[in-house]
């Protein structure tokens, strides 16, 4: 039987971390399938979807201390399913730019949750604009919509909050 887990970590950014430890999952027996890592502030953070190739491999959740002297990152290990089909829908990508306030991304998540949509996917990133320093904030979110929701009703609810909150958006069907 397949095992699945989910392997999140934090900790000071520094070179060579994602070598140590893609080299460690290979080396126990473990496939990296999907990722995000990112440089936080001064953190590296990441989150894992990692398979045991074989039934040698052990629980990777025993591994963690392993893992975190190697790396010196703080590792959370969940085992998990294959994905549920529950939150299947229409994909939709919805991208939104403005000058950075607080709110923002609460405003969009809550208007997709009243909708039923899931949130797949989210990624923000805020930064000075480059001549003024204006505080700037990007948002992308790949979203299901369930198949009753017209996505005019998607659109027209995301327009609201984009104009109460003197935003860019749009909304695209997703490729994937």
């Amino acid at each position: 039987m397949e095992r699945k887990y989910v392997l999140s970590a934090v900790g000071p950014d520094q070179p060579g971390i994602v070598d140590r430890l893609a080299g460690f999952l290979s080396d126990e027996g473990f496939n990296l399938e999907d990722s995000r890592m990112a440089v936080l502030g001064g953190e590296f953070a990441l989150i894992l979807l990692v398979t045991a190739t074989s039934e040698a491999a052990k629980d990777l959740g025993a591994l963690a201390p392993r893992i975190e002297s190697l790396t010196g990152l703080s590792v959370t290990v969940k085992a998990t399913a294959a994905p549920s089909r529950g939150h299947a829908g229409v994909p939709f990508i919805v991208r939104g730019y403005a000058m950075d306030h607080p709110g923002i991304v609460h405003a969009l998540a809550h208007e997709v949750a009243e909708l039923g949509a899931n949130i797949e996917e989210m990624e923000t990133v805020a930064r000075p604009a480059p001549v003024s320093g204006t505080p700037l904030f990007d948002v992308r979110m790949r979203i299901s919509l369930p198949a009753g929701v017209p996505v005019q009703t998607l659109r027209r609810r995301l327009s609201e909050v984009a104009e109460a909150r003197n935003m860019d958006i749009s909304v695209e069907p997703s490729p994937i």
